[in-house]
């Protein structure tokens, strides 16, 4: 409770432990960290940008980022369960089983995206209808901008394993995805706001002033913990129906968040 905001703890991915050193060193914030103590090179960022109080921004780095997205965008996001004991047939014990995505499209610069969304209906197996819908949702051209791709990339291949009709399908849109989260975990893009992260949650209010605060479901775990809770449980049905709003809320907040956020970095200036 002591620490001011943009301490030396936010340091980036400090394996070397430069926040504690400085922190027995009684210095608490990034600022007032001397000009010859030894920093990475993403860290020497977020010290310039502590004093500054400005965003950091390689241009030429970003804008070849922006230039590189095809039209028609495509916004795409997962959730996912992971139990320990598994639900269904043929899945191992914490496997992350997509059951909702949010898909919102952009098919022209300034133009109203559209929103296509899934949410899995009863308790079996969600995945043979998620694909199903998924596939009919995702245009035949253009980017896909996921944020940390990875993730999404991984829950369609291991789809496509148990549903190999989807296997073509998957290899070829996994080529057309593109990772948001990219120029901010290379420091391409830094706002000290960030303090230190590159997550989601962190540069979606820095560069927009917007966040999640105002939802009822705000973060991933709770989105599948509600879910499994309301599917699973025993809950009367306008409860259900309430959990389930909630979560075509949150999720939808995730791609059209990466809306936002590719405005701010000047998609369509």
């Amino acid at each position: 409770s002591f620490l001011p905001p943009h301490n030396v703890l936010d340091l980036y991915d400090d394996k070397k432990g430069r926040g504690w050193d400085l922190l027995k060193n009684g210095i608490l914030k990034l600022a007032e960290i001397p000009d010859d103590y030894s920093l990475s090179p993403k860290q020497e960022i977020q010290r310039a940008t502590a004093i500054s109080g400005k965003p950091h921004a390689n241009q030429i780095q970003v804008q070849t980022f922006l230039k590189g997205l095809k039209y028609p965008l495509h916004f795409l996001d997962f959730e996912t369960l992971g139990t320990a004991i598994p639900l269904f047939d043929g899945t191992r014990p914490y496997q992350q089983i997509p059951f909702q995505f949010s898909l919102h499209i952009v098919h022209k610069a300034g133009t109203k995206p559209e929103h296509r969304k899934f949410l899995a209906e009863g308790r079996e197996d969600p995945r043979p209808e998620f694909m199903r819908v998924l596939k009919s949702s995702i245009e035949p051209s253009g980017s896909i901008v996921v944020f940390n791709a990875p993730f999404e990339k991984s829950r369609m291949k291991e789809c496509a394993e148990v549903l190999p009709e989807y296997a073509s399908w998957v290899t070829e849109v996994n080529g057309r995805i593109v990772d948001l989260l990219n120029p901010f975990k290379a420091f391409n893009f830094y706002h000290p706001d960030q303090c230190g992260s590159a997550s989601m949650k962190s540069v979606l209010p820095a560069l927009t002033g917007k966040d999640y605060r105002g939802l009822e479901i705000q973060e991933g775990g709770a989105a599948s913990r509600e879910f499994l809770r309301v599917t699973f449980g025993d809950v009367s049905e306008s409860e259900r129906r309430g959990v389930r709003l909630a979560l075509e809320k949150y999720c939808g907040q995730d791609t059209e968040g990466m809306i936002w956020i590719l405005d701010a970095l000047g998609m369509n200036s």
